[in-house]
């Protein structure tokens, strides 16, 4: 089981994963917003935050314990939310059809193609050795926009405290794995939150053609404002549309009680 964190109740569960070289803390800042409604499940997954030692580095790899821990806690009528990285392992894991899902939130999410990554781009990723220096400019070059100092400690904290060796999986397989064609269509509603400020990951047009081209029901968002690091910067203007989100799935009859 995937080390996590816990808060809140009620109808849905929030299944919360975080970007490359967050963890379960990145969405602090939201959770107050989400769990007086809503149970909220935030993990760290495989290499990072309080998994730092845990191995499993492809996104299938992470996929399967990302589905393990679900199954492990007995969670039911989930909400699998990714941001950035794991946007891609949501999506993977969604195509698998399990019987706990009932939508996807996908904030400034990796597409299942390969992420588009000039050459000098992943060679100046790949060089990175977690020094302070390097954490601190990994966080403001994602953030765009200053972030309280707090949380830029709390977030450059977590890109000191990763493993290098899923860091470097990610920018040398992880990120180039191409899903676009074993994913096929998806029947689940899904709600996709661009930052108008992110230049890490594709923009709304791109992520309209190549994400969302999966899933029937659709809604793409994009918040002004924001960087690519929005549970930490805009976290309330992030939990307003998450919870309109899970309230219309909320009310929805789960089909094994039809």
């Amino acid at each position: 089981m995937l080390p996590h964190s816990q808060q809140g109740h009620g109808p849905i569960t929030f299944v919360l994963m975080h970007f490359l070289g967050g963890s379960h803390r990145t969405w602090g800042p939201t959770l107050p917003f989400l769990d007086r409604e809503y149970r909220c499940i935030a993990l760290n997954t495989p290499g990072f935050g309080d998994a730092s030692e845990v191995h499993g580095y492809t996104v299938e790899a992470m996929a399967d314990q990302v589905d393990e821990t679900i199954r492990q806690l007995k969670l039911e009528r989930c909400i699998l939310v990714g941001h950035s990285m794991t946007g891609k392992v949501a999506v993977v894991l969604a195509a698998r059809r399990p019987d706990y899902l009932e939508g996807l939130i996908l904030v400034a999410p990796s597409p299942p193609g390969p992420q588009p990554m000039s050459e000098e781009d992943r060679d100046q990723q790949r060089a990175y050795t977690a020094s302070r220096a390097e954490a601190e400019a990994f966080v403001d070059d994602s953030s765009f926009h200053p972030l309280p100092e707090a949380l830029r400690e709390v977030a450059i904290g977590d890109a000191q405290a990763l493993n290098l060796d899923a860091w470097r999986a990610w920018v040398d397989h992880g990120s180039r794995e191409d899903w676009q064609d074993r994913i096929g269509p998806l029947p689940y509603p899904a709600l996709l939150i661009c930052g108008a400020d992110d230049v890490q990951v594709p923009a709304a047009d791109e992520q309209r053609r190549t994400t969302l081209a999966h899933f029937a029901d659709s809604t793409l968002l994009t918040l002004p404002g924001a960087g690519h690091l929005m549970p930490l910067q805009t976290p309330q203007a992030l939990a307003v549309p998450m919870l309109a989100f899970a309230h219309r799935i909320a009310v929805r009859i789960p089909e094994g009680d039809r």
